[in-house]
């Protein structure tokens, strides 16, 4: 039997401690504080091991965008291949060709006949933001329904959409106008 999980030292370790120590002196604290108290060193696959050799199995998946894993080969080689092109130039003013067939991918892939346009955003954040606006432009309405217990951001909309105060949006505000809250729809919260 493959064992994922190997732990070498107490957690979090020495060197996640030192490190730990580092981070609180030059981190700036609005960034919050990490669920986990071991510091990373490297991953492969769901597996991550940190400064002091530990093993976990890595049950965020970067948060929803290591759906490959980490360090995957055909990723890795990718990044290696666009790195020999160039690193990055904005769209909006140097436009390049890889982007449109992401798009034309993301679209032919995408169900139903009606029209259709791709767009991209550095965070999910930018990414609610934008289609807020795009919802408030189709509808004419100003007002955002969100549910009790979803974190959609630390913008100032996406803060004010976002249901925890502690620890991304307390002592922040005032938030943005016309965010109104509800229970998530469940068997719990039926409304007959």
């Amino acid at each position: 039997m493959t064992k994922f999980i190997s732990l070498k030292t107490s957690l979090p370790g020495p060197k996640s401690k030192e490190i730990a120590k580092r981070r609180e002196k030059y981190i700036a604290k609005p960034m919050g504080s990490s669920l986990s108290p071991c510091y990373i060193a490297h991953g492969e696959g769901a597996l991550l091991t940190d400064v002091d050799g530990n093993q976990f199995i890595d049950l965020t998946g970067g948060w929803g965008c290591l759906a490959v894993g980490h360090t995957h080969k055909k990723v890795v080689a990718a990044v290696k291949d666009q790195i020999d092109k160039y690193l990055h130039t904005d769209f909006t003013a140097v436009p390049y060709e890889s982007l449109v067939e992401l798009a034309e991918k993301l679209i032919n892939l995408s169900p139903g006949d009606t029209p259709k346009a791709a767009a991209f955003f550095n965070s999910g954040a930018e990414a609610i933001e934008n289609a807020v606006k795009i919802a408030r432009a189709y509808t004419k309405r100003p007002a955002i329904i969100v549910f009790e217990n979803a974190f959609h951001g630390r913008t100032l909309l996406t803060m004010t959409m976002t249901h925890k105060a502690m620890p991304y949006k307390y002592h922040f505000g005032p938030f943005a106008p016309e965010v109104y809250r509800l229970p998530f729809p469940s068997p719990s919260h039926r409304y007959d």
